[in-house]
């Protein structure tokens, strides 16, 4: 057994956790802010810019080929028929090759002025409204009113009939509202085609005076009662009610008609509960009567009475044939156009009622160059008024 004494532990104290995690900080953060400090007192802020110059020389600048550089172009030849090709002109003039024009120096003389024969052309547009004594004093502004002159033979576009030709008319309404729509219609359908203009138009006056500058005479419309009727809508107290005095009737015809000057009569806008009250129609026609206007209806439903009633108070009048696109359907459109036709055909004079859309104009296109072919002629409007 050994006398030798085991060999004793000792224990040795370790840094604590805590100082380890603080100097591991210090250490951290000094490797952070060090180069900053570094940059900011030794360092120069621009040098971290991406900038410079670079001289690029001039883009060398391509002169356009004309047709002389063009080598593929072909001039032609001046002297063909008279020089033989290959040969130089100067030597065949001088061997006779071709005859010699020999150049002489005119005298000198005073030159004749040329003449130019301009035959004028009658001008299509008409009379600039408003014309001095067509009008009376209402609350709204002046109105029309029945003279020794009116509104309907000042305004009317006048006709010719040609020999062996029967009259059909075509109103194009609703106008006014789409300023390109209109403007569309004014320029693509000839003068002898009226239009009609919405009362409540903005500009009215303008759009009437750019139609009568090209020729067309115009129609104002006047709102009326329908079956569906909505007086909530816009405006909708200035439509001509059954409901309505008479005295009140004839404040809201003042207003539309004061609205403009220009136009040689009115059409209805709606109206099926309006117009077909006798009693009630009979003092609108009468209070119309006294202005000078033509009355024409669109023919959209049927007015048995008003025939009779504008006779009775000499008011001019024309029930309309009836409109021509119900449905803005090139077939319907169509269809509708050839009852116009044939109603022409027979003598009655008819006039068919549209509206300015885009099928509606080609179809009425198709249908104007086509009137010749059967001996009609198309007039204004107010040509039917009796």
């Amino acid at each position: 057994m050994s006398n030798t004494s085991p060999t004793r532990r000792t224990a040795l104290n370790l840094p604590s956790r805590r100082k380890h995690a603080i100097w591991a900080a210090i250490v951290l953060l000094s490797g952070l802010i060090l180069p900053i400090v570094a940059i900011a007192v030794f360092g120069n802020p621009t040098d971290a810019s991406a900038e410079g110059r670079y001289a690029v020389a001039p883009r060398p600048t391509i002169a356009p080929l004309s047709p002389l550089d063009d080598e593929t172009l072909r001039s032609p030849d001046l002297l063909a028929g008279d020089i033989p090709e290959g040969v130089n002109p100067t030597e065949a003039m001088t061997s006779g090759a071709a005859e010699a024009v020999p150049l002489e120096t005119p005298a000198e003389t005073t030159p004749t002025p040329k003449i130019i024969n301009v035959i004028a052309q009658p001008s299509i547009a008409l009379p600039k409204a408003p014309i001095t004594g067509l009008t009376r004093q209402s609350v709204f502004g002046p109105v029309p009113v029945k003279g020794t002159n009116n509104a309907l033979l000042a305004y009317r576009r006048p006709v010719a009939m040609k020999s062996g030709k029967q009259p059909v008319s075509l109103i194009i309404g609703g106008l006014g509202i789409n300023g390109r729509g209109t403007e569309d219609v004014i320029q693509r359908l000839p003068a002898d085609v009226t239009l009609s203009f919405a009362v409540h138009t903005r500009g009215l006056q303008n759009w009437i005076d750019k139609a009568r500058a090209d020729g067309h005479e115009v129609l104002i419309e006047i709102p009326m009662e329908s079956a569906e009727f909505d007086p909530s809508e816009p405006n909708a107290q200035r439509t001509l009610r059954v409901t309505a005095s008479p005295q009140e009737t004839g404040r809201n015809v003042d207003w539309a008609m004061s609205r403009a000057q220009g136009y040689a009569g009115i059409i209805n806008f709606n109206g099926d509960q309006f117009l077909t009250r006798t009693d009630i129609a009979g003092p609108f026609v009468d209070y119309l009567s006294k202005t000078g206007l033509g009355f024409i209806t669109d023919g959209d439903f049927e007015t048995p009475s008003l025939p009779s009633i504008a006779k009775a108070m000499e008011q001019p009048f024309k029930a309309g044939h009836g409109l021509i696109d119900p449905d803005p359907i090139p077939q319907v459109i169509s269809s509708r156009l050839v009852g116009l036709t044939n109603a022409a055909k027979s003598g009655e004079h008819p006039i068919g009622v549209g509206f300015g859309y885009t099928q509606t104009l080609a179809e009425v296109e198709r249908w104007i160059a086509s009137l010749d072919a059967h001996n009609l002629q198309l007039v204004p409007a107010t040509a039917a008024l009796k």
